[in-house]
């Protein structure tokens, strides 16, 4: 059984709601018991906390003379009748530097002190009977300019059982009660506006699964989602953009490579059905021309793909050189001179596939024997810079040069039966290596120049990896 969207355990929602109510609980209980510690558990901790307020209450309320000396207490600043209502409970006294009492909310001149003890000896906090009740008493001493008094404050343990009673468990129950309401309340209110907020990518999200190859244009609308989402949304559309791109290239490209195809295949039937009889040489052409058709379909397939490269040092003069020997025959076949000018260093490298670069070398040369006509020349030259090939034919066409690179592109006086398909193989190569590769009319004769880019190193060196260019 599938469980609802909320209660995955890989939901936003679930992962932030729980997240808030963890934090908040903490909040609550580390409150809780902070409050719990200091008013509840630990006897000590209410006198600890409540004598020296007390203390400061009065201190704040003394009146004092031009010496500094302690007269009374400001009856507008301070509580008397809270001394009076309980004066069991609730005691004060003031001292001045000798430790005799200048006045107290009982009226005497002695100080607090328990049997056996003098006013000196007390400790910070100390426990006594007064009238037969227990108390707890803190002295502090206070300055005033340069004279010294002391104040003193007892409170009664009855008092603080009381307040521990009937305030300190009524106000933690109360909080408690308090804490689970609001705690509720917060579950409400994060609840909603999560869903809210993400609702935009609930839609986003069943948006992006409706989309097929049938509807590749379709785009998510990221005018609503939240700012934290919304990149992420313009990077699925910016790859839906791509994915578009590569889509109609295969179309077109499968189209094409379907066209191509499809006479040769037309021409060998008529030929096999003609009386049924057959010219051999005629078919053996057309087979030849679909099996070209068919290489240089697998080769540009195979470097239109990234991961096919291995990239490693390679020594352009060496391909060069290889590609020139292979090539001698065919240019003998057309009457061709072939020509290798390196000014390369003899330790120069480029980071490259060595037999995509030999392919792409290839289609070079062979395009320019092809063109260069009967006793032409073709000429070969490499710097560290660029690469060059240039044919001593008849030049190209000014409404040609932006077609000379697209895939199953021919002259309208091509002179082989090429599918149309080098200069897009060489292109692509060129592309994948960080390459620009380009035309131009040399007088005579056309020129290629494959221009290096900044992917040059000099001596031995590791291998680069193709990836990262």
């Amino acid at each position: 059984m599938r469980l609802p969207k909320f209660l995955n355990l890989r939901s936003i929602r679930l992962q932030l709601l729980v997240a808030y109510v963890i934090a908040l609980l903490l909040a609550a209980v580390a409150a809780g018991l902070m409050f719990f510690i200091l008013f509840v558990w630990r006897a000590e901790g209410p006198v600890r906390k409540g004598l020296p307020l007390q203390a400061e209450w009065i201190a704040d309320a003394i009146v004092y003379d031009a010496s500094g000396r302690p007269l009374r207490l400001d009856q507008q600043r301070n509580s008397p009748w809270i001394y009076a209502s309980i004066p069991d409970d609730l005691k004060y006294a003031v001292l001045d530097s000798a430790g005799t009492v200048l006045f107290s909310s009982e009226n005497t001149r002695k100080a607090f002190v328990p049997p056996g003890l003098t006013f000196f000896q007390l400790p910070p906090l100390v426990r006594l009977q007064m009238a037969g009740i227990p108390m707890d008493l803190m002295t502090f001493s206070v300055r005033k300019g340069e004279a010294i008094h002391y104040i003193q404050v007892a409170r009664s343990e009855r008092l603080h059982l009381l307040i521990r009673n009937a305030i300190g468990w009524p106000m933690l129950k109360t909080a408690i009660l308090v804490g689970v309401a609001c705690l509720l309340l917060f579950v409400a209110v994060v609840y909603i506006t999560l869903h809210c907020s993400l609702q935009t990518l609930d839609e986003a999200s069943e948006a992006a699964a409706r989309i097929a190859p049938a509807n590749l244009s379709t785009r998510l609308d990221t005018s609503n989602l939240p700012s934290e989402v919304a990149p992420l949304v313009e990077a699925f559309n910016k790859a839906l953009d791509r994915l578009e791109r590569g889509y109609r290239i295969q179309q077109e490209f499968l189209a094409g490579a379907a066209h191509e195809l499809k006479t040769p295949l037309a021409l060998i039937r008529a030929q096999i059905e003609l009386n049924g009889a057959a010219d051999r040489t005629s078919l053996l052409s057309d087979v030849d021309m679909m099996a070209r058709q068919v290489h240089q379909l697998l080769h540009l397939a195979e470097v239109s793909e990234t991961h096919n490269y291995k990239f490693e040092p390679v020594s352009l003069a060496e391909v060069a050189s290889e590609v020139t020997g292979y090539l001698v025959r065919l240019a003998d076949l057309h009457q061709v001179s072939l020509q290798l000018q390196n000014r390369m260093a003899d330790d120069y490298l480029v980071s490259a596939d060595r037999s995509a670069v030999f392919i792409m070398l290839k289609n070079l040369i062979e395009n320019a024997i092809r063109h260069a006509g009967a006793g032409g020349t073709v000429t070969v030259a490499l710097d560290e810079a660029e690469v060059y090939v240039e044919d001593g034919g008849a030049g190209i066409a000014e409404a040609d040069f932006p077609k000379l690179f697209a895939r199953f592109w021919r002259g309208p006086e091509r002179r082989d039966d090429g599918a149309g398909l080098g200069l897009a193989i060489c292109h692509q190569i060129a592309v994948t290596h960080g390459w620009t590769i380009d035309a131009r009319n040399a007088l005579p004769g056309a020129r290629f120049t494959l221009h290096l880019v900044q992917n040059h190193e000099s001596g031995k060196s590791a291998v680069i990896d193709g990836a990262a260019l």
